[in-house]
């Protein structure tokens, strides 16, 4: 065996391996948590839930909805399932709505106010609420008690995504499922924006899609995907809300820098509404 060969055999081993993976996971949570000058996390997500509950039940929770078209033929009737970052409701409605029962965990006060409010005109009761971030909730109580244990959109959270994908699995008896963006690494937040407010400041990777899938590989475990569309809409206001806090967690926002923030919205709006078509990768796999 000549030397390139076995440098090329290296490289690939390591690549297979769970260690790899985690690395560059954490590289990346690394990298975006030192750019932050604003709160990224809970703080954030309560000033968000108004805004983010609006985009999330438009076009008939058509997010929730194409995640669950994407998972039904897996889930039993009334299925039991857990909802980490439930937030407004994206999943739980249209779950509730199909017969299963939810359990959500959702630490934001304000999520969970829309969540209520949001179940309730949906006509859905059958769900409870964990009021604690997931890294908190005791998962031993619920060893595999759920038919479906879900995280979607929280694992950019996660410094330690292999713990907290085992611990997902733990409390499952059949299937596990993590949805992220798969709109590229600036899934969710592409508005062409950055470079006129950050300067030369690259922008930080949010795509969960890859490293999740091939971490899991490494893991052992047989992951499928489905990549799914769905559509959202909102009026030009609560976009500029969203926008602002999005990058006020990375600058201080100047008059100036509002200013094209509001713009850059109302170029895109028609009759006051901003429209988007969005991807997301549903990662699933069965328990072992």
């Amino acid at each position: 065996m000549n030397k390139n060969t076995s440098m090329l055999e290296k490289t690939v081993n390591e690549k297979q391996s769970v260690e790899h993976w985690e690395k560059k996971w954490a590289e990346r949570w690394d990298t975006r948590e030192t750019m932050y000058v604003g709160n990224a996390h809970l703080n954030y997500w309560q000033a968000r839930a108004e805004d983010f509950s609006v985009g999330r039940k438009a076009c008939d929770y058509s997010f929730g909805r194409s995640i669950l078209s994407a998972l039904s033929s897996r889930l039993p009737e009334q299925a039991e399932v857990l909802d980490v970052g439930c937030g407004p409701g994206s999943i739980l409605v249209p779950m509730g709505q199909a017969g299963h029962r939810v359990t959500a965990v959702e630490p934001a006060g304000e999520m969970r106010k829309q969540l209520q409010t949001n179940a309730e005109k949906a006509g859905v009761d059958q769900y409870k609420v964990i009021p604690k971030i997931w890294q908190d909730v005791d998962t031993e109580g619920l060893k595999s008690h759920f038919d479906l244990a879900l995280s979607a959109i929280t694992m950019w959270m996660f410094r330690d995504l292999r713990v907290q994908l085992e611990r997902l699995e733990s409390v499952s008896r059949n299937l596990c499922c993590v949805v992220g963006g798969a709109g590229g690494e600036t899934s969710g937040h592409s508005d062409g924006m950055w470079n006129s407010i950050m300067g030369d400041v690259p922008q930080p990777g949010y795509s969960e899609f890859p490293l999740a899938y091939n971490l899991l590989y490494a893991m052992g475990r047989l992951p499928e995907v489905r990549i799914v569309n769905y559509s959202t809409q909102r009026s030009a206001e609560s976009k500029i809300h969203q926008q602002k806090l999005f990058y006020a967690k990375y600058t201080e926002l100047t008059p100036q820098t509002e200013e094209l923030i509001k713009q850059n919205v109302m170029s895109s709006a028609q009759d006051g509404m901003v429209h988007e078509s969005c991807k997301a990768s549903v990662i699933f796999w069965k328990i072992r």
